[in-house]
């Protein structure tokens, strides 16, 4: 007997498995002891919970703590803002929702990623909860009411318009008309919409209006027309007509926009010759031409109490064409250039700089170049600018003249034994921690939060990110997920079971590369948003403004 029961057990959770896979989502089950009867697969990947804890006779209180730990606390209840509860009164709050008779709920993990819990509490005691990822019918609902939107914002400016406009389907009946085209036709928008223009116009005008709208509709040509109109209440305008086919094959639609012109020319006595009012004297001449913007930054560094005219800079860039903008760039103005292709060039140049005496200001190096090229620089203690080769014309120039307007007691030390870079002098009280072992991205993270204005500190490791976060207490951390030690992942996990509620901090992930795996693995581990590589000043700013309430404080238009 006991051997049926278990096969019975069995092909119950095989069932239960079944129809977990047939509804995309995942389910647990759970008796009147709060004791996991049940819990399929699916919840690995829509929960952040360790596998040990889906087995049967698991209590539902160290279940949610687990997925309290795992960084489930942070899923967000879309009907209100979320609260920072503690662990039990966290699990107490889930355990209550569980003993209700029907509850459902939505909440969001991150910014794109959204699911659903539904429960319901069977009169045996027995109690079901199936969660579902209902992530693409969220973005489904918000396109559609986006395109709700749009198409009333349409329908309010097209309603709005100072020139009448109609629109007919295939089967030219009048199915749109905004309040000009009601008020010119003298008619109210009922007594036109689902009327065809023989309901409207009068035969003979009819007669010649349904062959030009024929040829409209079935060539697709535009049609202009300059009509002299007698409207219904007798008085006379000047239109020009422009008749156009939109829409695809099958669902084409007619639109007739007319402007009236009676203002802008005049009759002769007999009225049979029109004439315009105005003449070429009479109108402002205006050039929509666009030309790249120039940003004005020779001005500014003119103007800076700093004399930086013929201060020596080399460029490194394997990229030819980056190169070559970038000494013109600083030739216009009037820094003293050369440049190199690679790591090896870099370091002969140096060398023999050195030998000759010759004192190298600034090393502009393309963080697509070499990355050899960076440790050489720092090696022979030379201030480097890191910056993209595909945004040389619009960042470097500004950023060369940041670089040298800075006061030698803002500039950034960097400590080659630990990785740390902050600010000379200061050891406690930074806005942003950032974890990140690579040291082009340490610099390009540098010169972007200096530029911005905020004190910071720069791990090379996991442990050396939750050392810093213990002893520099940031605002918000940047966490590379991809670091030596303690790994991104881990190093959130270490922050978020050491701090307390109500010194909470934002963790942001930075991603190499946008792959689901690690978006999710990021949320699990208890991290607030994520952010991808290469990092630019908009994408941090965004950052600030969501987590710390900070506006945007510099253009890099």
């Amino acid at each position: 007997m006991d051997d049926l029961a278990s096969a019975d057990a069995n092909i119950q959770a095989v069932m239960l498995e079944v129809i977990s896979e047939g509804i995309s989502g995942g389910v647990f089950v759970y008796d009147r002891n709060d004791l996991i009867v049940f819990a399929s697969q699916q919840l690995l990947t829509l929960l952040p919970v360790p596998k040990s804890f889906l087995t049967p006779g698991t209590r539902l209180r160290d279940f949610l703590g687990a997925v309290y730990d795992g960084g489930g606390r942070f899923l967000t209840d879309a009907s209100g803002p979320r609260r920072m509860l503690s662990r039990e009164d966290w699990i107490a709050e889930q355990i209550a929702t569980l003993w209700k008779e029907r509850a459902e709920s939505q909440e969001r993990r991150g910014t794109d990623r959204w699911v659903s819990f539904t429960k319901r509490r069977l009169s045996s005691g027995y109690g079901v909860c199936v969660v579902r990822d209902i992530s693409d019918h969220k973005k489904r609902e918000e396109q559609w009411r986006a395109d709700m939107e749009r198409v009333q914002i349409t329908e309010e400016v097209l309603d709005n318009l100072p020139f009448p406009i109609t629109v007919k389907d295939s089967s030219l009946t009048f199915v749109a008309v905004n309040k000009m085209a009601a008020s010119f036709l003298d008619l109210p928008p009922e007594a036109i919409l689902g009327h065809k223009g023989s309901d409207v116009h009068p035969p003979q005008v009819e007669q010649r209006l349904d062959r030009i709208n024929r040829g409209v509709l079935e060539l697709g040509e535009p049609q202009q027309m300059s009509e002299l109109v007698t409207r219904p209440d007798g008085s006379q305008a000047v239109i020009i007509a422009n008749k156009y086919r939109i829409g695809k094959p099958g669902r084409y639609y007619l639109v007739t926009a007319m402007e009236d012109i009676t203002g802008l020319v005049a009759t002769d006595e007999d009225g049979e010759q029109i004439k315009p009012r105005m003449s070429r004297g009479g109108l402002i001449t205006t050039s929509l031409a666009r030309q790249e913007r120039e940003v004005p930054v020779k001005a500014a560094i003119e103007s800076d109490t700093i004399h930086l005219s013929n201060r020596k800079v080399l460029v490194a860039s394997s990229d030819p064409r980056t190169s070559a903008e970038a000494l013109e760039i600083l030739d216009n103005l009037e820094f003293d250039t050369s440049s190199v292709s690679d790591g090896e060039e870099l370091e002969l140049f140096l060398q023999l700089a050195k030998e000759a005496s010759i004192a190298i200001d600034l090393v502009v190096v393309d963080t697509l170049a070499d990355k050899a090229c960076l440790e050489i620089v720092q090696r022979h203690r030379i201030p480097a600018l890191a910056i993209n080769g595909v945004r040389v014309k619009r960042e470097l120039a500004a950023g060369v003249a940041r670089q040298f307007s800075q006061p030698a007691t803002n500039e950034t030390a960097f400590d080659e034994d630990t990785g740390i870079a902050s600010p000379t002098g200061e050891s406690v009280g930074i806005d942003i921690l950032v974890a990140e072992d690579n040291a082009v991205n340490q610099i390009v993270f540098s010169q972007i939060l200096e530029g911005l204005g905020y004190r910071y500190a720069i791990a090379a490791d996991g442990e050396e990110a939750v050392r810093l976060w213990q002893e520099r207490s940031p605002r918000l951390i940047l966490m590379d997920i991809t670091l030596p030690k303690l790994s991104g992942f881990d190093a959130s996990v270490r922050i978020r079971n050491l701090e307390t509620i109500d010194n909470s901090i934002p963790i942001i992930g930075v991603l190499p590369q946008a792959f689901e795996r690690d978006r999710d693995q990021c949320f699990a581990s208890g991290m607030n948003e994520v952010i991808l590589k290469p990092i630019s000043p908009e994408a941090l700013e965004a950052v600030f403004q969501t987590f710390l309430g900070i506006p945007a404080r510099q253009s890099y238009a």
